[in-house]
């Protein structure tokens, strides 16, 4: 998954996106409002980690223009304000949880999935499609013939896209953007080798190729 962290302590921003980078998640950071409104006109993300204390404009505010646009984005409000009726404000503003500071990484993490989990209308962290089942816990796939194998970071990621989102087609620039941080693409091979590995586990025509649009995962395929 992709996670936006919006968030003026560079430390903090650094120290949260870390965490999360070792758990298979990309990570981009903005540290001001002007950046993340950047980010996100030109990115795809799961969730936004939001800091209501911005610079440049009141967190609150900004997360309120991004619902008026139709962003339904997961977004957990980070603050370090104590009172209670700010955070009813920001719950009631748009945010699907609120973290105060200081907090644990643990925590940080575990909402940020569940929140993102209640988004797609799961309850658990697997995801099963067409008898193939995704932990995302673990890092494996488990298939309708009573396989399991364990995923690289790339290829838990990949399979990740296609399995919450079965039907949907990527192109390769979506796949690069979901899959990458901004600053950190990759070659341009390098989705069309991840197809391929996936391919060899699923069968060759789980994942399909719609020519000059780009790829997509078939659940009904057998």
């Amino acid at each position: 998954m992709k996670i936006l962290i919006v968030e003026d302590n560079a430390f903090l921003a650094e120290r949260i996106s870390n965490w999360l980078e070792r758990s298979d998640y990309a990570v981009d950071i903005a540290k001001n409002a002007e950046e993340a409104n950047f980010f996100v006109g030109t990115s795809l993300y799961e969730g936004i980690v939001l800091d209501i204390g911005l610079p440049d404009k009141d967190g609150l505010s900004l997360m309120r223009e991004w619902r008026k646009t139709g962003r339904d984005d997961a977004i957990l409000i980070l603050t370090a304000r104590s009172n209670w009726s700010e955070r009813v404000q920001g719950l009631n503003a748009g945010a699907d949880d609120y973290l105060p500071k200081p907090f644990e990484f643990e925590e940080l993490q575990a909402r940020l999935n569940a929140i993102i989990r209640r988004k797609e209308g799961r309850s658990t962290n697997e995801i099963g499609v067409g008898g193939y089942q995704l932990n995302n816990d673990c890092r494996t796939l488990s298939t309708p013939t009573g396989e399991d194998h364990r995923l690289t970071a790339t290829e838990f990621r990949l399979l990740q896209c296609f399995l919450r989102s079965p039907g949907r087609v990527f192109s390769q620039n979506d796949l690069v953007d979901l899959l990458y941080n901004i600053d950190r693409s990759p070659g341009n091979n390098v989705i069309q080798v991840y197809i391929t590995r996936l391919r060899r586990l699923l069968g060759k025509s789980k994942i399909k190729t719609l020519r000059g649009q780009g790829y997509y995962f078939d659940p009904e395929e057998p």
